[in-house]
């Protein structure tokens, strides 16, 4: 019985996978319950015993984006310090950061061409998972930037900004950016850059 819900957990988080990658490749307007068990290998039933309908599936898939997401923000701001690997700059961890936040959704966008349905769909389903998504990353990201301010990697008072205006800032700014970029790679160039002259605004 002590194995039971690490199997469920483990079979859930296939049909997940299974499924993000459906949606990527057919959109989600042509993927079936059925479709994402036949990828899978399993029966439609066995899909049923873990997910209501294809709503909620893609509700599991955003969520699973988001948590992944945000673990690894996590590991981007809060670097386990060692010797042979020594703290990173501020401006490499927030772009990191923000990089994990913003960029697999850019990528899952620019990279499929079912892109704007799925942000369509996305926008539909997900408000509720995107809010609590935002407000996590927000108090991670301000946390890390007043603790830079604590140890003068960054000056806040001077520029009458708190470590959560400037979170909000740097989140609302590296959201529009994604705008019209053709790719990932082109995100990340535009990201460091605008994270670059804007930290480095804060040192003088």
């Amino acid at each position: 019985m002590s194995n039971h819900p690490n199997k469920q957990s483990t079979k859930r988080d296939a049909i997940l996978a299974a499924a993000g990658e459906q949606f990527n490749q057919y959109g989600f307007q042509k993927t079936s319950m059925e479709d994402i068990a036949q990828r899978l290998g399993v029966s439609r039933a066995s899909l049923y015993s873990y997910f209501t309908n294809k709503d909620d599936i893609f509700r599991g898939v955003s969520m699973a984006i988001h948590e992944r997401a945000l673990r690894r923000v996590e590991q981007h701001l809060f670097p386990e310090p060692c010797e042979c690997n020594p703290a990173l700059a501020i401006e490499e961890r927030v772009t990191n950061a923000l990089m994990a936040r913003h960029g697999p959704f850019q990528k899952a966008v620019s990279h499929s061409i079912h892109g704007g349905e799925l942000f369509d769909e996305y926008s539909r389903l997900c408000g509720d998972i995107v809010r609590a998504s935002h407000d996590r990353f927000q108090n991670m990201l301000s946390k890390a930037l007043s603790q830079a301010a604590r140890e003068g990697s960054i000056h806040l008072k001077g520029s009458g900004l708190t470590g959560r205006q400037t979170a909000e800032i740097l989140n609302l700014s590296a959201a529009g950016l994604k705008h019209s970029a053709r790719d990932t790679a082109a995100y990340k160039k535009r990201l460091e850059k605008f994270v670059a002259v804007f930290l480095r605004g804060l040192k003088i």
